[in-house]
């Protein structure tokens, strides 16, 4: 492979990972937690964009239901978390593989 070759190449990587960057940073994630007491939204820039509490839940919360709802807002937010550095992970994998450059596979 040539020099200009291999700059074209790295330069079309380039773009793609752009495009896949952009498109991770508009999606939204979700995960709930505690049998659906708790949402947790976040975009792919790990903004929290949303937080709903269940309306039940919510109208019947005593001090007692402070560890479960503590609890679950966590495991959400680590849930949703993990969601969006999968998505990172992976993309960057696909942009790795499809890599052609001699010496590098």
């Amino acid at each position: 492979m040539d020099f200009n070759s291999l700059m074209r190449e790295a330069q079309r990587m380039q773009e793609e990972m752009q495009r896949k960057e952009d498109a991770l940073k508009n999606k939204e994630y979700v995960s709930r937690a505690g049998r659906g007491i708790v949402e947790v939204r976040m975009n792919g820039e790990y903004e929290v964009t949303g937080v709903k509490l269940d309306d039940e839940f919510v109208k019947n919360f005593t001090i007692d239901d402070r560890e479960i709802l503590e609890d679950s807002l966590q495991l959400a937010i680590n849930d949703v978390t993990a969601q969006v550095t999968d998505d990172k992970d992976n993309m960057m994998g696909e942009l790795a593989g499809s890599l052609n450059i001699p010496g590098l596979r």
